[in-house]
């Protein structure tokens, strides 16, 4: 047979076997607890420590402190010792246990000795040569295995082509991995003090592979000589467990609506709660907004009024360029050079749109500009504060 057409063919039933996410009957919630490598994979390596043991030891301790706080939490390792196991086998063990999360632990390396900072990956495709090189390092795993180009249908992680097998990713759960992302992320930076290098988007393979939202954590340079002493230390393997710990039970929180008592060992933590043990959201210009808004509730806010007279029958068209968990200040630099931005909440994630404009070739020229930093932004549509197909606009205004 074809080798395409077999890899194309393998790709399908792939995607298509993975078990739907399962009914929550309210009682227990399953994470899965990925400590990365292992066994004859040492992962990355700094002078004298290797990524493998220091992704054991942080997810073990990620692990305890769910189980011993969270009762109606079940936690499922893909390994708990110093073992290799095979990145389908991780994919499949979360899988098969219809898990509501997926949690990857890893460390970072870089030629560049003064490369530095803590990341939160979720899926998505590269973005950048960057991005790509750090997915690359990842996925490169998979060639400690045996039989892997049977196992991956002759993927191969060194070549540019294997985007193609990305693309066939469903944002199903694409919402909530940002969502736990950013809220580990946070609480990363805080505890550590180490550089936030933010969340962000790549092609790992495990995390296409499993049907759930699902998060990979950079928890530091082994390559950066104070970012290796600091990740040997015992405690700061505990400090960076538990702010791993306190993203997670703000996000299980925000999701299920059940109750956690956070250890006293905590109690000193960034992290709020109010009486009832609901998340305080940190938002990066302090205008708080409830975690439990509704995802119906799509109030434009407008940086400024707008700069073109819109329809009587309340058409606008406005440029959609980032969703993103946080409400941002419009001073924010990222906003720079983004005529008329707004923002509406939907999802859980707030969007930021360019323009309010009365009609679709006003929005096309403002959508060719903001291109230009955002290559992903696109045209939406509102008629009042409601959404609607931008086709369905287009018809209105005929």
């Amino acid at each position: 047979m074809n080798s395409k057409i077999f890899f194309l063919l393998y790709l399908l039933i792939f995607f298509f076997a993975a078990p739907a996410i399962a009914q929550k009957d309210g009682k227990t919630f399953k994470v899965v607890i990925d400590a990365g490598h292992g066994g004859k994979d040492p992962g990355c390596m700094g002078a004298y420590t290797k990524e493998k043991d220091v992704a054991l030891s942080v997810a073990l301790k990620t692990g305890k402190l769910i189980s011993d706080n969270c009762p109606n939490v079940k936690v499922i390792y893909t390994r708990s010792t110093d073992v290799f196991v095979e990145l389908y086998r991780r994919a499949k063990i979360a899988n098969d246990n219809h898990a509501d999360l997926f949690i990857s632990f890893h460390c970072n390396a870089s030629e560049n000795k003064t490369a530095n900072g803590i990341d939160t990956w979720v899926m998505g495709l590269h973005k950048s040569d960057a991005n790509l090189a750090v997915a690359r390092a990842e996925n490169s795993a998979m060639l400690k295995e045996k039989d892997y180009e049977q196992n991956y249908g002759g993927f191969n992680p060194n070549s540019p082509e294997s985007a193609v097998m990305f693309s066939l990713y469903s944002s199903a759960y694409l919402n909530n991995s940002i969502l736990l992302a950013d809220k580990v992320q946070k609480n990363l930076i805080r505890a550590t003090k180490l550089r936030d290098r933010g969340v962000n988007q790549a092609g790992y393979w495990v995390l296409w592979s499993v049907s759930m939202p699902s998060i990979l954590i950079e928890m530091g340079f082994l390559t950066n000589p104070n970012e290796e002493k600091y990740l040997s230390d015992d405690k700061n393997r505990q400090n960076i467990a538990e702010a791993i710990f306190q993203g997670f039970v703000s996000y299980y929180t925000q999701m299920t609506g059940n109750k956690v008592s956070l250890p006293d060992v905590l109690s000193d933590s960034d992290i709020e709660y109010d009486k009832t043990h609901k998340p305080i959201s940190h938002d990066n210009n302090n205008d708080n907004y409830s975690d439990n808004q509704s995802d119906k509730k799509m109030d434009i806010e407008e940086a400024s009024l707008a700069n073109t007279v819109v329809n009587p029958d309340g058409i606008r068209f406005m440029v959609q360029f980032m969703a993103v968990p946080e409400k941002i200040a419009f001073s924010d630099k990222r906003f720079r050079g983004i005529p008329n931005v707004n923002r509406f909440y939907e999802g859980n994630l707030w969007k930021y749109t360019a323009g309010n404009e009365p009609d679709l070739r006003s929005a096309k020229d403002i959508l060719k500009e903001v291109k230009a930093k955002y290559p992903d932004a696109f045209i939406i549509a509102f008629k009042g504060e409601n959404k609607i197909p931008v086709s369905e606009a287009v018809k209105l205004l005929k």
